[in-house]
């Protein structure tokens, strides 16, 4: 079950939506706020009850706000949204950081330098920020001189500001009103009057828009990149998580030179979506009867400073439910040093970094051999990958597939095994990743000069395909495919890179722990 759906599950749900459907949105926050801090055995902040927003408020019965982490309380707010207006929120994109990567976002910022200002620019109800907070020396002399939490949803900033003064509040005994300054309703993206600062902390929006030409980032055409470059232009560093769609794909151009342009330090985290989920959250608002937050995660530290450019990248990290704390906190090991590029930024591991070089050398892409008219010599490429990528002679029933025409018998048998090789599913995580395989990514798979073909392996590909038949149902519909043995594709593999064949295994795993 995902951390959101039993968090909701937790709570008496219905009791919850009723208070919302009598008070509106707003009342019915102020009045689960005022029933918490009722709660709390905590004489020195009863004067929060003095602020306007809780004057004839009416107290509940059950404190929903009781034993709830911050992040909790984000996925709370999150269903209260979409509860009140599903459809705002869907369009809205915005899903909620859980604790334990907000806790590893948050300890990344400590190796900034000290004592500067920080931004969260999108805080919603402040869980990146409570625990950037939380990790400070002084956590209180902190949140009131050293960070502002910017957001257009007033009332989510007047959640963060409950939360963070009921959990920080310390020797400043009216806390919550000395800090109401730090907590600013604005469109950061838009607004000419932001604050001074000098780093941020961020969660965006992850949403498609149309393009606007305010961004050099426009034809990325998604909100979370606009918010990323008007990061990268007023500050001097950040953390953030995103879709790691950034990391390839040509709309992300803009962005990905913006990063290299203005920082020294880039260190970029890349993250699966199976078998864990690092948002591990539903998609509050969706109408789809899948409402799995799919989202492939990316996480960006970025700093000024140093005389050499360092850029320092994992490949998509992949870990079993179990594992995710062992993950989390050993992510660092998984970051590899590379050369960037503009036009992409590989997601590579370090045993493979000498095939990568390798592969760049080669003079020809599979491009060089397909032709773009009908011929004899035909391959069908399933597009949507998951643990394999499989090449086929025989036709398969499904719906989305691509269909590959050689010049000559020699040419496509090439191709078949390089495509059933684990070096092709390999190529497709460095370079893209995600739901299907793009055009580009399989054009552009180097092939390596002088490929024996084996005509013994080519009749044990050809008779897989006739015996390993596999079945996946997808929106109703289903989708066949050729999942060939694991020896038979580590045989394919061994005899092409007998030099990274067990590195190259690998990459099928669904876990890297």
């Amino acid at each position: 079950m995902s951390k959101s759906k039993s968090i909701i599950n937790s709570l008496p749900i219905q009791d919850f939506n009723l208070v919302l459907d009598r008070f509106g949105l707003e009342k019915a926050w102020y009045s689960v706020l005022a029933t918490h801090l009722n709660n709390l055995d905590r004489a020195d902040l009863k004067y929060i009850f003095s602020e306007n927003e809780f004057k004839n408020i009416e107290i509940q019965n059950f404190d929903f706000l009781n034993g709830l982490s911050v992040g909790e309380i984000s996925v709370l707010y999150e269903y209260s949204l979409a509860y009140m207006d599903r459809d705002k929120r869907k369009q809205e994109g915005q899903y909620f950081t859980p604790d334990d990567v907000a806790q590893v976002m948050a300890k990344k910022t400590l190796t900034f330098p000290k004592n500067k200002i920080w931004i969260d620019p999108c805080s919603g109800v402040g869980n990146l920020s409570f625990w950037l907070i939380k990790y400070q020396e002084n956590p209180e002399n902190f949140l009131k001189n050293n960070i502002y939490l910017i957001d257009r949803d007033k009332l989510a900033l007047f959640i963060a500001r409950f939360i963070l003064a009921v959990n920080f509040q310390d020797k400043d005994l009216r806390l919550f009103e000395n800090i109401k300054s730090r907590f600013v309703v604005a469109d950061f993206l838009l607004s000419d009057n932001l604050p001074k600062h000098d780093y941020a902390i961020l969660n965006p929006p992850y949403v498609m828009v149309e393009p606007d030409v305010r961004f050099e980032t426009s034809s990325a055409r998604d909100l979370y990149a606009y918010f990323l470059e008007r990061v990268i232009k007023t500050s001097m560093g950040f953390v953030s998580i995103t879709p790691q769609t950034f990391t390839n794909g040509q709309k992300f151009n803009s962005l990905r030179k913006l990063l290299l342009n203005n920082f020294t330090t880039l260190d970029v985290y890349c993250f699966d979506n199976v078998p864990d989920n690092i948002f591990r959250g539903i998609k509050f608002g969706s109408k789809n009867t899948n409402t799995a937050n799919s989202t492939r995660a990316g996480i960006i530290v970025a700093k000024q400073g140093g005389d050499k450019q360092v850029f320092r990248i994992t490949p998509l990290l992949r870990w079993r439910v179990k594992e995710r704390q062992k993950l989390l906190d050993s992510v660092d090991s998984f970051l590899t040093e590379i050369k960037p590029r503009e036009d992409i930024f590989p997601k590579l591991q370090k045993d493979l970094l000498p095939l990568y070089d390798f592969a760049k050398k080669q003079e020809k892409i599979l491009a060089h051999l397909v032709s773009r008219r009908q011929t004899l010599y035909r391959l069908i490429v399933p597009s949507t990958p998951r643990y394999f990528i499989s090449a086929l002679k025989c036709e398969v029933e499904r719906s989305s597939f691509k269909t590959l025409y050689f010049y000559s018998e020699k040419e496509m048998n090439i191709a078949y095994l390089l495509l059933n090789s684990s070096y092709m599913y390999w190529w497709w995580r460095v370079n893209d990743g995600g739901m299907t395989i793009s055009e580009k990514t399989l054009l552009t798979l180097p092939v390596i000069n002088e490929i024996s073909v084996s005509k013994n392996l080519l009749t044990k590909i050809e008779l897989s395909e006739k015996t390993n038949r596999v079945i996946k149902r997808n929106a109703g519909k289903d989708n066949e495919n050729v999942k060939h043995n694991p020896s038979l594709v580590k045989e394919i593999t061994s005899g092409l890179f007998p030099r990274f064949a067990s590195a190259l295994e690998l990459v099928h795993n669904n876990s890297v722990i």
